[in-house]
């Protein structure tokens, strides 16, 4: 072991040396001699003559082969001064072959004679398919919330149609093509350029990415306006039917947004549709209407939507029922008994007939309805006395009487 030990320790300083120098001499051989090395490349590919597809109302889609990438061989000194960028992959059109595959030709743009590419037959792979062109109408929009106490009165394009060209099936799905402005935080009219958007029947975004459009954007003003929010209130003249009963007035919507100066929107806090629409007494199931409330509101205001302008009022009436309740006479107490008498009750259940909504009599419990009857100037004997029970304004007990014993 000391043998082995000494044999890397003895002149350890000189045998570095030597080491040192060994690799000195190797670099200087290596950059003397230049030797020549190939080494791989990545460039994009230029596609020309692709009126040969286009011509024929056809498009094609790139599937592989763009980028491409390559093997060049030159002297090591040449390729460590060289890039992707410094060659040129042309993938001619003209040439395609099996209507799928387009031959690409590579060219060193700089040291041509000084690289080489080793013979390799590169190709870009493409898919044609028909193409089509459709004219659509450009749907300006906008999106987000202007500044509060400010609506969108209104949004324009200065374009009204575009033509999109593109693969067959592609453009077949495009329902519209939208323009939208965003607005969040205006307080004051705004106008860009905007870029186009395709949607399909679902409102989803169609890929673009195959598809040209005679112009890629269009300017949108969007005018903006002061608005408020107010509810509908509806009054109504008249009275319903004996037997029916209002069971609700409603409104869609519930509340509309106006527009107007501020001085005429603050005197606006509700729009009351006049009792003249909704007369009860002419009503005997539900009923619908509609109104324009943009009459109901004053001067210089308007409903922003005009479409929100026409409000559906719908009346729901619910006819009530009757239904018989034995109530126990132990419910029922005796009120202004003449002093020293006592009085007490026939029989032990009372027929009583009451009218309300079906749901509201479908809650009475018969054996928990209380009530009582006036004995008032009675005197001993038998009497036939009104029954009067309590109840909730809801129900309307009709009219029956007991026979109550005084002694």
């Amino acid at each position: 072991m000391n043998r082995i030990k000494n044999i890397f320790l003895n002149n350890i300083g000189l045998k570095l040396l030597a080491v040192l120098f060994a690799l000195g001499l190797w670099f200087v051989v290596i950059n003397f001699n230049d030797p020549t090395q190939t080494k791989t490349y990545t460039t994009s590919v230029d596609v020309i003559n692709q009126e040969v597809i286009l011509d024929q109302g056809k498009y094609y889609e790139v599937i592989a082969g763009d980028p491409v990438t390559f093997r060049v061989t030159a002297k090591r000194s040449v390729l460590e001064q060289m890039s992707g960028s410094d060659f040129q992959a042309i993938a001619d059109m003209e040439y395609i072959e099996n209507n799928q595959y387009v031959p690409i030709t590579i060219t060193p743009l700089k040291n041509a004679d000084k690289v080489s590419i080793p013979s390799k037959n590169y190709s870009m792979e493409v898919n044609i398919g028909k193409a089509v062109s459709n004219q659509f109408t450009v749907v300006p929009k906008t999106s987000g919330n202007p500044a509060a106490g400010y609506g969108v009165e209104d949004v324009v394009s200065d374009t009204k149609t575009v033509t999109v060209y593109g693969p067959e099936d592609v453009v077949a799905s495009i329902t519209s093509v939208e323009a939208t402005l965003p607005v969040d935080g205006t307080d004051r009219d705004i106008t860009q350029d905007v870029a186009l958007k395709a949607v399909d029947s679902s409102g989803k975004q169609v890929d673009t990415s195959k598809l040209d459009f005679s112009k890629d954007k269009v300017k949108v003003t969007a005018h903006i306006c002061m608005v408020k929010t107010v509810p509908i209130k509806v009054e109504t003249s008249g009275s319903l039917q004996d037997g029916l009963e209002i069971a609700s007035i409603t409104t869609t919507p519930k509340e509309v947004v106006i527009k107007g100066e501020s001085r005429d929107l603050n005197k606006v806090t509700e729009i009351v549709v006049p009792a003249s629409v909704i007369n009860l007494s002419l009503i005997s199931a539900d009923f619908e209407t509609t109104v324009d409330i943009n009459q109901y509101l004053p001067n210089r205001v308007n409903v922003l939507n005009t479409a929100d302008a026409t409000v559906k009022i719908k009346v729901d009436v619910n006819n009530k029922v009757s239904k018989t309740f034995k109530i126990p006479t132990n419910n029922l107490t005796i009120n202004n008994l003449a002093p020293g008498l006592k009085g007490e009750f026939d029989d032990s259940y009372v027929n009583v007939e009451i009218v309300a909504m079906k749901e509201q009599l479908d809650k009475l419990d018969e054996t928990k309805i209380s009530g009582y009857v006036d004995a008032s100037g009675l005197s001993k004997g038998k009497h036939a006395v009104s029954v009067v029970l309590t109840l909730d304004s809801e129900y309307q007990a009709k009219t029956t009487t007991t026979e109550l014993i005084i002694e």
